[in-house]
């Protein structure tokens, strides 16, 4: 990014390649040698769709066989989606691909472009369709809340080989179509119903609606209009995702009578996925399967590292883990401090 005729921040092409070779410590003897390859037009990653995924995975399928490693520099407003995305489009990936950038831009004096832009954002190394951008404007821009960094860079790199995915044995397999047909939407108190039947009532192309909902997957039941959107979803085959707004934790439609309706009318669990997982692993499966029965199957699987295998926990059994060491009954918070050491 540099600031153009209006002192506005937009790119330019060149400027980040030339800025590249000038960093001493990529240009020192003992250095790995790299190849720039720079895109035009330059984008903002706000202006970023599935076309762009599409290139960068096209690109890094290309080059596989010639290369160690990739780095993918752009900027950080949908860096999470794309990375999230590749992790998809690149099956049987057996090579580094790590997206990073920087908070200040580059042109400035001060930058953290410089720390971010071997390995890590904010020295740790984060898988990318776990990870989130969770600050605007802070440094320490992105965080990964239901699995913890792959790597931190300290006096030395500490990375953790327990959590990498297997080595796959077949070759690289490419995925270059991503279904666009599909939204997130934040459930807020007292929201139009109607709004939400005319969304269903009227597309054409709807496939998918990845819902956050309340707390472990939570939604108001008592509401016919908002049911009678969820019932209209499934007859006209637009497959529902319940992921949590929370920062933290996931979903589990059994720990509640109004998840467990959701999931009677046909709602289906997305986990601990973020929704930049969510909403890419929905678009990648429909690019390959026409049927939603058959999608919603595969969301309950682990396929890149994106979900966890245990489901969250029900305050029955949280209460029952917290009794099993050596309490007596406790408050809901604190059974579920205990669960999050578990």
């Amino acid at each position: 990014m540099q600031k153009d005729d209006t002192g506005s921040l937009a790119p330019k092409p060149g400027f980040f390649t030339e800025r590249i070779f000038m960093l001493e410590e990529l240009v020192r003897a003992e250095m790995p040698t790299f190849d720039v390859v720079e895109y035009s037009p330059l984008l903002d990653s706000s202006c970023f769709t599935p076309d762009d995924w599409k290139n960068v995975a096209t690109d890094i399928g290309a080059a596989y066989d010639r290369y160690k490693g990739f780095v993918v520099c752009m900027g950080t407003d949908t860096m999470a989606y794309a990375a999230s995305a590749l992790s998809f489009m690149l099956e049987n990936l057996g090579k580094p691909v790590v997206f990073t950038g920087s908070q200040i831009p580059f042109v400035e004096a001060y930058n953290d472009a410089r720390r971010n832009v071997c390995l890590f954002f904010s020295d740790r190394l984060l898988r990318g369709n776990r990870a989130c951008k969770m600050h605007a404007t802070g440094l320490q821009a992105f965080e990964s809340p239901n699995f913890p960094p792959l790597a931190t860079l300290d006096v030395h790199v500490q990375y953790r080989r327990e959590l990498a995915l297997p080595r796959p044995a077949a070759p690289l397999r490419l995925h270059t179509h991503m279904d666009s047909h599909i939204i997130a939407l934040k459930l807020i108190p007292g929201f139009d119903d109607e709004a939400l039947l005319s969304l269903v009532s009227h597309s054409m192309t709807l496939k998918a609606i990845v819902l956050l909902a309340y707390g472990t997957g939570n939604s108001p039941n008592r509401r016919e209009g908002f049911l009678q959107f969820v019932r209209l979803a499934r007859q006209r085959c637009i497959l529902i995702v319940a992921i949590t707004q929370c920062p933290q934790g996931g979903v589990s439609l059994d720990t509640y009578a109004v998840g467990k309706h959701l999931k009677g009318l046909g709602v289906v669990s997305g986990g601990d996925m973020t929704t930049e997982a969510a909403v890419t692993k929905l678009a990648f499966l429909f690019s390959a399967h026409s049927d939603v029965d058959s999608v919603a199957a595969a969301m309950a699987a682990d396929l890149r590292g994106e979900l966890s295998a245990r489901p969250a926990l029900s305050h029955v059994e949280l209460v029952s883990r917290a009794r099993g060491r050596g309490g007596g009954l406790m408050t809901r918070a604190a059974a579920a401090s205990i669960a999050s050491k578990l």
